[in-house]
């Protein structure tokens, strides 16, 4: 994605930014909760952009922790890493792979995990989950200013969550902190 595209979502509303992670979620979120459809995603981004929480969103937030421990079985379980380690992990040295289409097949699935964490942590912090924040800090740490989208988002949720605020150069520390504060309640 180009820096303006980046730069456009960084600075995007928030619910621009949950429009667009309840998109790329909508087919496991449906697959597991069928009324989480593309009506109920304006009630319940409209409820997390005013902070409320609703029985929908609780609905949403289980629905998301079930995700999220989903992947991270299947990172365990398929690559024998944790969500840290697979985003650090060289592909090629996970798994043994025979041909190019099943290496492809192979670094699909573990990007498409990685990914869906990211989401589904972003989704759950917006929901005032805090503790899945941690997977958006690893994902901001691994990406080391490069900015790719998932960074991008981890970061925007973050900053939103924390009420952090984004010009500041200080942000990624604050939000460190912010994290740290709220484990210790």
């Amino acid at each position: 994605m180009s820096s303006d595209k980046l730069d456009r979502l960084a600075k995007a509303p928030l619910q621009e930014i949950l429009h667009l992670l309840f998109r790329q979620l909508d087919g496991a979120l449906r697959q597991r909760d069928p009324s989480l459809d593309t009506s109920a995603w304006r009630d319940l981004i409209a409820a997390l952009e005013a902070g409320e929480t609703p029985e929908s969103v609780t609905r949403l937030a289980a629905v998301l922790i079930a995700l999220v421990e989903d992947k991270l079985k299947t990172l365990r379980d398929r690559f024998s890493v944790d969500f840290a380690g697979s985003l650090a992990a060289d592909i090629t040295q996970m798994t043994d792979w025979e041909s190019t289409a099943e290496f492809l097949s192979i670094a699909e699935e573990k990007a498409q995990a990685e990914q869906e964490i990211v989401i589904a942590s972003a989704l759950l912090v917006a929901c005032g989950r805090s503790e899945y924040a941690s997977y958006l800090i690893e994902v901001i740490e691994d990406d080391a200013g490069a900015l790719d989208v998932d960074a991008v988002i981890a970061r925007r949720l973050l900053l939103h969550a924390g009420a952090i605020d984004a010009t500041n150069a200080d942000a990624p520390s604050q939000a460190r902190a912010w994290l740290e504060n709220r484990s210790h309640r």
